[in-house]
């Protein structure tokens, strides 16, 4: 019996001296981390897959097992940031009224890292396009379109809802998308002109306005 107490008691100390595995989701996050911890101390340049690998505390070899390239991490980055840029309202912000709707659909919360990082990785993928045209295709498909069919969907809802009135919603929306965030060419040339989130909030606001402003709006 005593044999089988210390059994218990060994196995017992086995399950606790095991590392806790991480969710998917738990290790995607630790990777993006690291990749923005090494950037914002070492610059891009540094932030290879053995710097991001050590500082997200697993090895090389778990990072590639979940990102095969840098260039798949850096893209999976990419749409993490576009995720916290827009994404469609919850069922209780879909009952506001349709200004405060678009508000609310590009009033997510700023990100605390800036948005240095996926300008570097932005002009990355732009010097590879030349060679690499997969890579803007799949940007354009992929980023850009997606935030299109949100837009176009919540003015498609203010048009059954008799809000306004717009025979394009695609194209009206490809407008205010374009009214909204400010075009990053004048970042990717010069850093230091990167917008604060003051900044994208008080061109959100008038974006918004002009935009409802010169579309027919039911009143």
């Amino acid at each position: 019996m005593r044999d089988n107490m210390q059994n218990s008691d060994a196995c017992d100390n086995i399950r606790r001296g095991r590392p806790v595995t991480r969710s998917p989701e738990a290790r995607r996050a630790a990777i993006f981390a690291a990749l923005e911890s090494v950037h914002a101390e070492e610059g891009m340049d540094r932030a290879t897959m053995q710097a991001i690998a050590r500082r997200a505390g697993m090895s090389k070899r778990t990072l590639y097992d979940i990102f095969p390239s840098r260039t798949a991490l850096l893209r999976g980055y990419l749409d993490t940031v576009a995720d916290q840029f827009i994404r469609p309202l919850s069922a209780a912000d879909a009952a506001l009224p349709i200004a405060e709707r678009l508000d609310g659909l590009f009033s997510r919360r700023p990100r605390h890292q800036g948005y240095g990082l996926p300008l570097e990785i932005l002009r990355a993928f732009i010097a590879q396009v030349p060679s690499a045209p997969e890579i803007g295709h799949d940007l354009v498909d992929k980023l850009m379109r997606r935030d299109l069919r949100i837009v176009v969907g919540e003015l498609e809802r203010g048009v059954a809802r008799e809000e306004v009135v717009m025979a394009d919603t695609e194209a009206a929306a490809a407008l205010l998308l374009d009214m909204l965030r400010p075009w990053p060419m004048e970042s990717l040339l010069d850093p230091e002109r990167l917008a604060t989130p003051e900044g994208f909030a008080r061109r959100r606001r008038l974006a918004i306005e002009v935009f409802l402003n010169g579309v027919a709006v039911c009143r």
